[in-house]
């Protein structure tokens, strides 16, 4: 497990005491002594954001190992999108050779109970699923553009939660935030508690609005790791022209950034279908962006207000 102030790794530690499951806790750790303990004790389980996952395994490969060859079968990921983003699950999964599972949950209303991912976590048509705890939370979708009116199964809204397990930070309704679609039919786990579907792309405070076009950066994310060679570190900045034209450019590091075009285009293309918004890409060396070690903050807005 590795962590610092995040609740969710706190809540991780406990509860694998509680179940007898050895832990060995990262917080504090530099990524190549991580990438030691790794080697050294052989964990099959690694817990931590998506960003660091992906920087460990980097690290593990400049050490002279393959990720892919240690002993760790299942990455459980929770505090940043992973799982619903395709391109991100599947760069993963590659690396590592393992499985992806994830939590779900926030500080305030389920900082250690909220969502899972369980045996059967990808449906058929490819979409993926998280269970929701409704033993011992209330979770409701709910339509922010509708004075938040109840949303019927299979639509789209945020999800609202009323945590009954918590003494010392209860809340009634609390506004989590992300948007998903709820499923109500038993899962083929066995479980009849609700399925979130799609995973989670995106809090409400995340949204972007470019030009009165609206998406979540985890598309961003979706485009710019679907192209083959660009590294896990990007940089998405939004900003003003002089005529007061407002845009959008992508930073990318790749191998290829002194004959950059091909690079260009393929990121333009895969980001623009997405959110069918024309994105200035400028490509750079490999290692020009500081490796992620706490949540990623990958978006800069410095448009005019």
């Amino acid at each position: 497990v590795g962590f610092g102030p995040h609740v969710w790794g706190w809540g991780v530690l406990h509860a694998l005491a509680h179940m007898g499951v050895p832990c060995i806790p990262g917080g504090g750790l530099t990524a190549e002594l991580r990438c030691n303990f790794i080697l050294r004790y052989r964990p099959t389980i690694l817990a931590t954001l998506p960003s660091q996952l992906l920087r460990l395994g980097h690290v593990m490969r400049e050490l002279g190992h393959d990720p892919a060859q240690t002993s760790v079968t299942r990455l459980f990921t929770g505090g940043e999108p992973a799982a619903g983003i395709a391109a991100t699950r599947r760069r993963l999964e590659e690396m590592w050779g393992a499985e992806v599972v994830e939590f779900y949950g926030c500080t305030e209303a389920s900082p250690h109970s909220g969502g899972f991912s369980c045996s059967h976590p990808v449906r058929e048509d490819g979409t993926v699923q998280t269970h929701l705890m409704e033993d011992i939370q209330v979770w409701e979708l709910c339509d922010p553009d509708n004075d938040m009116a109840a949303v019927p199964e299979g639509g789209r809204g945020i999800t609202v939660c009323t945590n009954m397990n918590s003494e010392s930070s209860s809340h009634l309704r609390f506004v989590v935030g992300d948007y998903t679609s709820f499923d109500t039919a038993p899962c083929a786990c066995g479980r009849t508690h609700v399925r979130a579907l799609g995973g989670f792309q995106g809090r409400a405070d995340d949204l972007i609005n470019l030009r009165g076009v609206k998406f979540y950066p985890s598309v961003v994310e979706e485009g710019v790791r679907a192209v083959q060679g660009v590294g896990d570190e990007y940089m998405v900045r939004l900003d003003t022209t002089a005529e007061g034209i407002d845009f959008m450019r992508i930073e990318v590091e790749h191998a290829d950034h002194a004959g950059p075009d091909g690079v260009i285009a393929a990121v333009r293309n895969a980001v623009t279908s997405r959110i069918e918004v024309r994105v200035e890409v400028d490509v750079v060396p490999p290692d020009t962006f500081p490796k992620t070690e706490m949540k990623a903050k990958r978006v800069e807005d410095r448009r005019v207000k």
